[in-house]
């Protein structure tokens, strides 16, 4: 019986540890998240941005 006790005692503080590490991580992911911007930005995929600066620079080449 006092086997079965210790065991328990010892699955019971790592299942405790366990989620108090889930929720400090949780907790300082979301105060992270809090940090960023509200919107996002809008992101255009480089290879057209680099094509649409070639371009203006042949229709501007004298």
């Amino acid at each position: 019986m006092e086997t079965f006790l210790n065991g328990a005692i010892v699955i019971e503080a790592a299942l405790l540890s366990f989620l108090l590490a889930l929720c400090m991580t949780w907790l300082g992911l979301h105060g992270l998240f809090q940090l960023m911007p509200a919107t996002a930005k809008i992101v255009q995929p480089v290879r057209l941005v680099a094509i649409r600066q070639i371009g203006d620079r042949q229709s501007n080449a004298a």
